[in-house]
């Protein structure tokens, strides 16, 4: 696996001023000071509306040439009740494709509550309206999805398409660890339950045998692929860039040194 990003699902956490940002940064700067220490980000914004052209402009800008975004398909198009619009979804990648070489996968998030049945249907739809050359992961919630003939037929559909089955930790479905493309999609989300967000910005929940399962299951892997996403939410232990920390030693590498102080001596 040559290409290895560790990062956080949003840059945007108000739990993270003062343990991440100092508190005297501008909301305009916490992209550019998240950029100088993680590699990548999952973009949780886009889930709930297209972002215009201007802010993926901004994104792009603000950010070093090695950064790489994931974003997630805006929900409207994940709804199998809502008649799928091929031409709003051309829009959405169009949009996408001016983060150039920052642009990572896209994330097709579905929700819990999407089924085999109808909805299969709607998946296989969605699938194929997609421009081709684009990088995507697929993300499903509900343990149908991975059981016997539907598991078969789903690697089957993600291996055709060259889309990525979202390895994603969760704690009410475990999902297999399949790999059916080049590049791994892991996600690290935990419930709201457990750690909900007036908790966030310390570790609230020690994780440590989770990220070891999953990153002995990545390793295993490692030499089918090329790349590897893999994110962090703050509802998983409470405070993600740790969270990004505890993974890289897991994988042998240098934790991040984030804090608001680092880089204090390199502002203007």
């Amino acid at each position: 696996m040559a290409d290895l990003r560790i990062g956080c699902s949003s840059w945007t956490s108000e739990a993270w001023w003062g343990r991440v940002y100092p508190k005297t940064l501008k909301d305009s700067e916490r992209l550019a000071w998240y950029a100088r220490s993680f590699d990548s980000v999952e973009v949780d914004s886009s889930y709930y509306r297209p972002p215009p052209r201007g802010m993926i402009e901004g994104w792009r800008s603000r950010t070093p040439p090695a950064f790489r975004f994931t974003l997630k398909l805006t929900r409207d198009f994940l709804d199998p009740k809502v008649p799928l619009d091929r031409d709003r979804l051309g829009a959405f990648l169009g949009t996408a494709r001016v983060l150039g070489e920052k642009l990572g996968p896209i994330l097709l998030q579905f929700t819990p509550w999407v089924r085999p049945g109808k909805a299969r249907d709607h998946v296989v739809a969605l699938m194929d309206a997609l421009d081709g050359d684009l990088r995507y992961a697929l993300e499903l919630r509900d343990r149908a999805w991975f059981e016997g003939d539907q598991l078969a037929w789903l690697l089957g559909e993600l291996s055709r398409r060259q889309i990525a089955l979202v390895w994603s930790y969760l704690t009410y479905v475990e999902v297999p660890p399949k790999v059916t493309t080049d590049f791994l999609y892991l996600r690290f989300i935990g419930d709201h339950t457990t750690v909900p967000e007036e908790v966030h910005g310390e570790v609230r929940v020690d994780r440590t045998p989770v990220v070891r399962l999953w990153s002995d299951r990545l390793r295993a892997e490692a030499q089918r692929v090329e790349r590897a996403f893999v994110f962090f939410n703050n509802h998983f232990a409470g405070f993600a860039p740790e969270s990004v920390n505890l993974f890289r030693r897991e994988m042998g590498l240098e934790p991040l040194n984030y804090g608001p102080g680092t880089f204090q001596q390199r502002l203007p």
